[in-house]
């Protein structure tokens, strides 16, 4: 079981295993929401993810004419874990983790759309585009 939350510690959740490993998602979405060259995420199952407090401290922004929807704690701006429901997960940026979630980093996605002055780790699967989980 592993831990995280978000910078103030007002939403807290665990997560007891992962469906996927890390990806970071360089997107300009991703670059935008974050503010950072890309976000890294993993993939857990519903039933292996568990919200410990904070729900109603979670807002959401979707962005006008996209499928983009971004949740963030109301008290100190973190992205948090979103549900996807039609696809059974729970997408976990990996920043919002407290210890090592034993998973590597193994995949870039939308590197068609990185920043360009970014540099990628050479030892991971680039994808021009998006994966399917």
């Amino acid at each position: 079981m592993i831990s995280g939350s978000c910078l103030c510690g007002a939403v807290a959740f665990e997560v007891a295993g992962f469906s996927s490993d890390i990806y970071k998602c360089h997107c300009s979405r991703c670059r935008k929401l974050t503010g950072g060259a890309s976000c890294a995420a993993a993939l857990a199952p519903e039933e292996a993810f568990s919200w410990l407090r904070g729900q109603d401290e979670i807002r959401e922004f979707r962005l006008p004419g996209a499928e983009f929807t971004s949740r963030f704690c109301a008290t100190c701006g973190s992205v948090v874990p979103q549900h996807v429901p039609a696809a059974g997960f729970y997408w976990v940026p990996a920043g919002l983790l407290d210890g090592d979630p034993g998973i590597p980093l193994s995949r870039h996605i939308h590197v068609d759309s990185k920043a360009p002055w970014e540099i990628l780790d050479e030892r991971c699967e680039r994808l021009p585009e998006g994966f399917t989980p």
